[in-house]
């Protein structure tokens, strides 16, 4: 059910990580003076045209996305909803430190330059417990309705 606001949200937050394939996440400065850049596809030389495939990231990446989706197709299961809206939370935090740690683990690199979209999944983040907060209190108010049966 699109029209609530939670599922707009949810939405919202998939739009916001969608980009994180196919933009630059990061760009790193070699040492040689090399220019590299980062996104979930993986590294891309871009002198010499070379790309290296991060398949964990990648994989990573969609599983975020797919939990993202089914999480807006199950607003009939409110409860199994707000669940599935903490753990894809605490997926995206893992996902963050991940790509950070990868970053930050290279060898041989100077500095690193962190783009726009390195900022998505903690937006990501917001929107998904704006998204809780909404299904949380729908079901508390399904749940005093049936109290007064």
């Amino acid at each position: 059910m699109i029209q609530r606001i939670q599922s707009v949200f949810l939405f919202a937050s998939l739009c916001f990580l969608v980009p994180l394939f196919f933009a630059p996440i990061a760009i790193l400065f070699h040492k040689t003076g090399e220019i590299i850049s980062f996104n979930l596809l993986g590294f891309y030389l871009s002198e010499a045209g070379l790309f290296t495939q991060e398949y964990p990231m990648m994989i990573f990446g969609i599983l975020i996305c797919a939990l993202n989706l089914i999480i807006i197709f199950m607003y009939r299961h409110r409860t199994t909803q707000i669940r599935l809206c903490i753990y894809n939370m605490i997926l995206l935090i893992g996902f963050s430190g991940v790509v950070l740690f990868v970053l930050y683990s290279l060898s041989d690199i100077q500095t690193i330059s962190f783009n726009l979209p390195a900022v998505f999944p903690v937006v990501s983040v917001i929107l998904h417990y704006l998204a809780f907060r909404g299904i949380r209190k729908d079901e508390l108010m399904v749940q005093a309705l049936s109290r007064l049966r």
